[in-house]
C-alpha cells in the first residue's frame, strides 16, 4: 500500500520542535532510536514506538466498544448525528476544504461518516490503537489516519479548523492534557466538539436520591464528570462553550418503572433545568461545541495521555 502524503505544513515533532515529512520516517520494521516516526507496511505513519504499542492496542481483540454493530441504532447513531450536528454549526453548511481531526477515531466509523458530511474537508483520524488504525485505513479511503497519543498529536499548531474528542475524555487521567493538546493544534476560533458521558444522568441522580453511589457506564472509564466541571474545564483552557446538547435515553426498556421515568419524570425535569436556566444534561452524554477563544497556551503540564 502506498504510503500516506505527508504535506510539510501539517506534521510537527514538538519534543524536537522541528517539521516532519516523509524523509524523517523509517519502515516500521527497521524502528530505532532517532526515528521520529516510522510508516507501517500500510502506509500509515506510526507515530508511538514500538514497545509502548502493546498497552494501547485496545481493538487486538475486537472493537470493545461494539460501534459497527450498532451504527444504524441506539447511542451509536445518536453519537453520530450529534457529532454532525455540531461540526455543521461549527463549520458552517458552505464547501469550504476546513481540516478535521477526530481525535480518538477506533477503526474509523464515525470518521467516515465525518467525510461523507463533509467532502470537501481535509479529514484526519488519530488513535493509539495500531490494530484500529490498520482497519481503519483498510475500509475507508481519503482519510489520513495516524496512530498517536492523542495528548501528544503530531500536528502543526493551528493546523485544524476542527477537533472532534467523542468519548475519549472519561478515559484519560487528566483530560486538561487532551485539552491542551487540541488547542494547540486548533487554529485561532477553531472548534472543539465533545462529548462524554453526564455524570449526574437521570439515573444517578435517582440513585443518589436513593442513598446510593453514582454508577459509572463503564469499567473502561477512569472517572465521570458533570456537565459544569467539563464547562470549567473548557474555559480554563481557553475555550468558550458556544453549545450544550444532551444524547441517548437514560432509560430504554419497557418496564412500567422505565415508562414514568421517561413519560413523566425526566420531562418534568427538562422543564424545570429550563426555567432555572440551567445548562445541565439528564441523557446519559454530553455534547459540548467550544471555541478556542484565544492563542493557545501551554498551561497543562507535560505527560502522556495512553
Amino acid at each position: 500500500m502506498d504510503r500516506v502524503r505527508m504535506p510539510p505544513e501539517k506534521y510537527y515533532d514538538w519534543s524536537r520542535r522541528r517539521r516532519l515529512t516523509e524523509a524523517d520516517g523509517c519502515r516500521f520494521e527497521d524502528w530505532k532510536d532517532g526515528c521520529a516516526f516510522a510508516f507501517h507496511q500500510d502506509g500509515f505513519p506510526v507515530f508511538i514506538p514500538p514497545g509502548a504499542l502493546r498497552s494501547g492496542d485496545e481493538y487486538s481483540g475486537g472493537d470493545p466498544y461494539g460501534v459497527e454493530a450498532n451504527l444504524e441504532g441506539g447511542f451509536h447513531a445518536q453519537r453520530i448525528e450529534s457529532t454532525l450536528y455540531l461540526l455543521g454549526a461549527a463549520l458552517g453548511e458552505g464547501t469550504a476544504a476546513h481540516r478535521i481531526l477526530d481525535m480518538g477515531c477506533g477503526e474509523g466509523h464515525i470518521t467516515a461518516r465525518i467525510k461523507e458530511s463533509f467532502p470537501d474537508a481535509e479529514v484526519s483520524g488519530l488513535d493509539s490503537s495500531i490494530t484500529a488504525v490498520g482497519r481503519a485505513v483498510k475500509r475507508f479511503s481519503g482519510i489520513d489516519f495516524c496512530v498517536a497519543d492523542a495528548c501528544n498529536p503530531p500536528y502543526c499548531g493551528g493546523y485544524f479548523d476542527a477537533v472532534v474528542c467523542n468519548n475519549i475524555w472519561e478515559h484519560v487521567p487528566n483530560p486538561l492534557l487532551l485539552l491542551g493538546a487540541a488547542g494547540r493544534i486548533l487554529k485561532r476560533n477553531g472548534h472543539l466538539i465533545l462529548s462524554t458521558p453526564s455524570r449526574y444522568r437521570l439515573l444517578n441522580i435517582l440513585r443518589v436520591i436513593r442513598g446510593k453511589g453514582v454508577d459509572l457506564l463503564s469499567p473502561h472509564h477512569v472517572t465521570e464528570y458533570t456537565v459544569g466541571q467539563v464547562v470549567e474545564q473548557l474555559r480554563w483552557g481557553g475555550f468558550e462553550v458556544e453549545m450544550i446538547r444532551g444524547s441517548a435515553a437514560p432509560v430504554r426498556t419497557r418496564s412500567l418503572k422505565a415508562m414514568v421515568v421517561n413519560r413523566l419524570v425526566l420531562p418534568l425535569m427538562k422543564r424545570y433545568l429550563r426555567m432555572v436556566g440551567s445548562d445541565h444534561v439528564l441523557e446519559s452524554t454530553a455534547f459540548f461545541l467550544a471555541r478556542k477563544a484565544g492563542p493557545y497556551r501551554e498551561r497543562a503540564g507535560g505527560g502522556g495521555c495512553v
